[in-house]
């Protein structure tokens, strides 16, 4: 009985610590149940991707363009010259991208380009960057109907809201094409047949390759100083490529890779090469145009050049595998972008160089150039020194004559001499048989305080009166006859006769 009874205990013992426990059991669920739902409503505070809200928000991203700069003065908008800027703004705003407060001020949507290119400079590859509408139907469609052919917008991509296409873009590709002729020695006689050999293009490679690493290109620009330090510039890689035909003429594209480029930077760098190449001078000139002295170095023509390429790398290793944004590149462009550069930039090289010859005639001023210091007290390397009279005395006579009024007290009549400047001595007017006057003549020339030169004569017994007619390669003496109103100017022929003190001569 005792043993059924222990039993029956023992086995209700379990029953009873269920009933205690339930409900503090029920408790926790509870409690369990309140964090669960108060975690779901942090989760809904959390801020929204940035890829998700509203769609007609302005949304930061960067757009790829390319173009023909043909005809405008370079991408930067410069009212009210014609520009890159200026014609996608206009196509912007009447796709309603943006608005007119936003066309009237960039600034205001973060505007800004990743490279900026110069008067009639063209681009097979550019970024813009700024705050738009990207919800437009067919956007890509209705933007390129209201750009010119020369000027398309080919895709844009979302990006993180501090995004600046300008300092974050890490590196530059930029194209020269140039017919291959420009680099034939300097005393060959050339044509438009003239085809390069392999040593002249290795000679044009290895002197590219002197620009590669960091140097101060404050020669290579203009408005910046040797001390300033945006003056330095890192290029990556500097080459020339293989010749090929196009039109007739054989031609050349080099390729430069840099993290910045300066105004007129690279068409400097590669009209310096070619006069280098040419024998035009040394490579010496390099190093003394990287120094801090004012270097006179030749820029090439615009025609050839154009923007290649542009890299991200900084800002796609931050952000472009976070998941919510895309890299900025644009490899699934590639045949888009090379069929437009095909079509519509290089075929305007190919035929400007052909028909308007802009290189043969810039070849024709590369003589012109010093390729040395610019001073005035220095002579330059590639003008004769027999030639050259002294640059202080160059510097202060005119080319252009003066016209003085002389007039003769004794006959009351005036006479017009013309002197040039660039001449020592002047000629008399109807002067016969100079040799046979007795004086010598010192003139001497004082200004009154009615601005008139007096000349005084002086004359020695045992002289006789010399008058040479010299003239100077530069100039002549013109003497020529004036009229008044009422008469003629009588001029006195003067032979073998003393002058008298009544013939002051007074020069005005």
């Amino acid at each position: 009985m005792i043993r059924r009874f222990i039993k029956k205990l023992w086995s209700s013992i379990p029953k009873m610590s269920e009933t205690v426990t339930a409900p503090h059991m029920k408790r926790k669920t509870e409690d369990e149940s309140e964090s669960i739902q108060k975690k779901v409503k942090t989760i809904k505070k959390e801020p929204v991707p940035q890829m998700q809200g509203n769609p007609n928000a302005k949304r930061k991203v960067a757009v790829l363009i390319a173009y023909n700069g043909k005809g405008y003065h370079g991408i930067q908008r410069n009212p009210p010259y014609p520009s890159i800027e200026e014609e996608l703004l206009k196509a912007l705003l009447k796709v309603g991208a943006i608005t007119q407060d936003h066309y009237d001020k960039p600034g205001t949507i973060h505007f800004q380009r990743a490279a900026r290119t110069d008067k009639n400079v063209s681009a097979a590859s550019n970024i813009i960057s700024l705050k738009m509408v990207t919800n437009v139907e067919n956007f890509l469609e209705v933007v390129n109907q209201e750009l010119p052919k020369q000027i398309r917008i080919f895709g844009f991509k979302r990006t993180t809201k501090g995004f600046d296409c300008k300092t974050q873009c890490t590196g530059r590709t930029y194209m020269y094409v140039l017919p291959t002729y420009a680099l034939a020695p300097e005393k060959m006689k050339i044509t438009e047949e003239y085809r390069t050999t392999d040593e002249i293009l290795a000679r044009a490679n290895d002197v590219l390759k002197l620009y590669t690493g960091t140097h101060n290109f404050h020669n290579f620009t203009s408005g910046i100083k040797p001390t300033e330090q945006k003056a330095k510039r890192y290029i990556i890689s500097f080459e020339c490529g293989k010749p090929y035909i196009r039109e007739g003429v054989e031609f050349v594209t080099c390729k430069v890779r840099g993290q910045s480029f300066m105004l007129h930077h690279i068409r400097k760098m590669i009209g310096l090469m070619i006069a280098i190449v040419k024998g035009c001078c040394k490579e010496d000139v390099l190093q003394l145009a990287w120094g801090p002295e004012k270097v006179d170095v030749p820029k090439a023509p615009g025609l050839g050049l154009l923007l290649d390429e542009l890299y991200f790398d900084g800002y796609n290793k931050k952000w472009g595998r976070d998941g919510l944004h895309e890299p900025v590149e644009w490899s699934q462009y590639e045949e888009e972008l090379e069929k437009f550069k095909e079509e519509y930039i290089l075929p305007e090289i190919y035929k400007g160089e052909k028909n308007d010859k802009v290189m043969w005639d810039w070849l024709k001023t590369l003589h012109m150039h010093s390729f040395d210091v610019e001073s005035n007290n220095r002579r330059h390397r590639n003008q004769d020194p027999d030639s050259l009279s002294s640059t202080n005395d160059a510097d202060s006579l005119l080319k252009k004559e003066v016209t003085n009024t002389v007039k003769t007290e004794m006959s009351g009549e005036d006479q017009k001499i013309v002197v040039d400047e660039n001449t020592e001595h002047c000629e008399e007017p109807n002067s016969q048989n100079p040799t046979e006057k007795d004086s010598d003549v010192d003139i001497k020339m004082e200004q009154d305080n009615d601005s008139e030169v007096d000349i005084k004569k002086e004359q020695d017994n045992d002289s006789e009166v010399d008058i040479k007619m010299e003239q100077d390669n530069d100039s002549e003496v013109d003497v020529k006859k004036e009229q008044e109103n009422d008469s003629e100017v009588d001029i006195k022929k003067e032979q073998g006769v003393e002058p008298t003190e009544g013939d002051k001569i007074v020069l005005q």
